[in-house]
């Protein structure tokens, strides 16, 4: 029974802990509820990576459009290296992706919008 248990506690560290602390995925980024950003304001650059037809549809106010893939060619427009961004996308998985470009490029202060377009659509329904 006891090998039984070590296999398992084996693969779930290779799958979920190992990884995620070998990638250090998160360290960097600080989650933002829709709440806060409402309630306190954000005092950087609120960056949305979704494409140009979903920004037009709806966004958070006062956000910058960037889609991800074009990050690399637009850092002009985000500003210094320590300028606050708060990053949010759809769902999430863009924004994770950008968040990851933007600090390995040495941007320092990187928020995510928790729940990102869809709680932020929630929220304006209230």
């Amino acid at each position: 029974m006891k090998l039984i248990q070590r296999v398992i506690l084996g693969i779930y560290l290779s799958v979920s802990v190992w990884p995620a602390l070998a990638n250090d995925n998160l360290s960097y980024v600080t989650p933002v509820s829709v709440e806060q950003l409402v309630a306190e304001g954000f005092n950087g650059v609120i960056l949305d990576v979704r494409t140009v037809e979903e920004f037009s549809e709806s966004h958070v106010p006062d956000a910058v459009n960037v889609p991800h893939e074009l990050l690399s060619s637009h850092l002009a427009t985000l500003g210094r290296t320590d300028t606050p961004l708060l990053v949010y996308c759809r769902s999430g998985r863009r924004a994770q992706i950008a968040m990851e470009q933007l600090h390995a490029l040495g941007y320092t202060r990187l928020y995510h919008l928790s729940g990102d377009m869809q709680a932020w659509q929630t929220h304006q329904q209230q």
